[in-house]
């Protein structure tokens, strides 16, 4: 009889501290932590970079003219190299890229790339650069995301990245993307979560925390905030600081939702690239149908993108457009030598990495 109630004494502990366990996985999937003190701030979830979510060739394919003529540009000659994130400005007609090998500069548009080192190194050859946020218009002034000799560091610049001031930095850490709001810049991080720093007084405070690193913050201007994790998990919320609930997709399995490859918004719709297709939402991540009308012979599809009421689809060597949200295409020959990774927007222009 002893023997019997240690037994289901055990058992019941057993449960207890399953669903407590559970309970704190939920807790920090659904972006309701937050944190305020030094020990906390750095407390890491995975404290580990990765990058492994973008190619490695380092090629682009540019368009000026919606793809009736393209441009194919090896960025370095001498590595393969991982694309991270591509900003503009059109008015001097510069190009910025980051990646693993630093950052690139082109003067014309996109045709032609050099690396770009800082007058001090803090952005060398050896670099990870994962975001480059314009922070006004007029071209000159920028935050940027870099991870170097196991630190990663947001600097500000006001010059071109010819000098840099250091905002924050992480030891075994890096941001993989910015979003401004205003006086604030949060910073989506490789830990899974989110900091918010304050650019008056460059007070810093840890805002969300997600079960995987995140690597796209999106607020298409639909009054949600989505992340795109590392894991595929694609949640949505109110604010940054807001709790966060996860999306589910179709087609995963066990009923589960399905991971997220590739995400575009258009005008009221979420596209979400997975691995059983274009899964297109049209009342915020609610519900979903599949793209079922796309002319792919072969079950392959790279990358999505969105743009000035085209939907981009990247399957091979083969480019898809949709004007009427997935009904009826048109088919353009990329004649790539590789695999598309993703699209990048900028006035008319169209960069695809590969």
């Amino acid at each position: 009889m002893d023997d019997k109630i240690y037994f289901i004494g055990l058992l019941i502990v057993g449960i207890l501290g399953a669903f407590i366990g559970l309970s704190l996985v939920s807790g920090i999937s659904s972006g309701s932590l937050s944190f305020s003190s030094p020990s906390d701030l750095f407390a890491s979830v995975f404290a580990a970079v990765e990058t492994d979510w973008s190619s490695n060739i380092g090629q682009v394919l540019i368009t000026f003219d919606n793809f009736k003529n393209s441009h194919q540009e090896i960025i370095d000659k001498n590595n393969g190299t991982k694309i991270f994130d591509v900003s503009s400005y059109l008015k001097n007609n510069m190009f910025w890229m980051g990646t693993d090998h630093g950052l690139f500069l082109s003067r014309d548009g996109g045709l032609t790339w050099n690396r770009f080192n800082s007058s001090n190194n803090e952005i060398n050859s050896q670099s990870f650069v994962f975001k480059v946020l314009p922070a006004s218009g007029n071209g000159e002034d920028f935050f940027i995301s870099v991870f170097s000799n196991g630190k990663g560091t947001v600097y500000q610049t006001w010059d071109y990245f010819f000098h840099l001031k250091k905002l924050m930095d992480f030891d075994g850490e890096a941001a993989y993307d910015i979003y401004r709001s205003g006086n604030y810049l949060y910073f989506g991080m490789s830990t899974g979560q989110v900091i918010r720093y304050n650019l008056l007084n460059s007070q810093t405070r840890v805002v969300n925390a997600f079960s995987s690193p995140i690597i796209k913050i999106y607020y298409p201007g639909d009054g949600n905030f989505y992340l795109l994790l590392k894991d595929g998990s694609f949640e949505k919320g109110t604010s940054l600081s807001s709790s966060f609930s996860r999306i589910k997709i179709p087609g995963g399995w066990f009923f589960g939702s399905s991971p997220a490859k590739n995400v575009a918004f258009g005008k009221g719709v979420i596209y979400i690239l997975t691995g059983g297709g274009i899964q297109a939402s049209y009342d915020g991540g609610e519900t979903f149908s599949l793209l079922k009308h796309i002319p792919i012979l072969k079950k392959q599809i790279d990358a999505i993108g969105y743009n000035n009421g085209a939907l981009y689809v990247a399957s091979g060597q083969n480019l898809y457009l949709s004007y009427d949200g997935g009904g009826n295409w048109n088919i353009v020959e990329l004649n790539n030598q590789f695999k598309v990774s993703q699209f990048y927007f900028s006035g008319g222009r169209i960069i695809l990495s590969m």
